[in-house]
């Protein structure tokens, strides 16, 4: 008896173990992985942060000048510098390293027409905005710390983007080559 109960024991043990030890698929088209650390975002010509800005907006390959030309529902990432200046200035072509990867939720609320409109729960957030960062290192450009790419979707059956979605988003203008390709 005490023997099957050891055995019973070490099983549970060796089972959550290696359940800690799951790691996704790697499937550039799955939301469900992530761009590994290592990974490389090769900027190929130069941006520009605008004066008293801290991000330059791109979406469908091209930089987008206003949050209001920005399509929030279609995918969309945010090179991202450390401090606003007064000055424009120029991001140039540089291969960025991929230092850290997080995910992010927040609830997005539109104007209140929109809402009532759209749902009858008025107080409640109809979309959730999904975010992708990644922290980026470049010892040339060490003003540059991040691109964060998201986008709106439904809160009852949204996810992140793929991996293939931020590519496409970038494409012309960035490369995205992954650490473990």
């Amino acid at each position: 008896m005490r023997y099957s109960i050891h055995i019973v024991l070490a099983s549970l043990l060796i089972s959550s173990l290696a359940g800690c030890a799951f790691q996704p698929p790697k499937n550039t088209h799955s939301s469900f992985y992530t761009t590994p650390i290592g990974s490389q975002l090769k900027l190929h010509r130069a941006l520009t942060i605008p004066a008293n800005n801290t991000q330059v907006r791109i979406q469908n390959g091209k930089v987008v000048n206003s949050y209001w030309e920005l399509d929030a529902y279609y995918p969309n990432c945010n090179l991202e510098v450390r401090e606003r200046t007064e000055i424009a200035r120029t991001i140039r072509p540089d291969t960025f390293i991929v230092s850290r990867v997080t995910r992010d939720t927040e609830n997005v609320m539109l104007n209140k027409p929109t809402i009532i409109v759209r749902f009858s729960a008025g107080d409640s957030a109809p979309n959730v905005d999904y975010l992708t960062i990644m922290y980026l290192h470049s010892p040339r450009q060490p003003e540059v710390t991040q691109m964060s790419c998201q986008h709106w979707e439904d809160a009852n059956d949204g996810s992140h983007l793929s991996i293939e979605k931020i590519r496409k988003t970038l494409d012309g203008l960035f490369t995205l080559t992954l650490a473990d390709d």
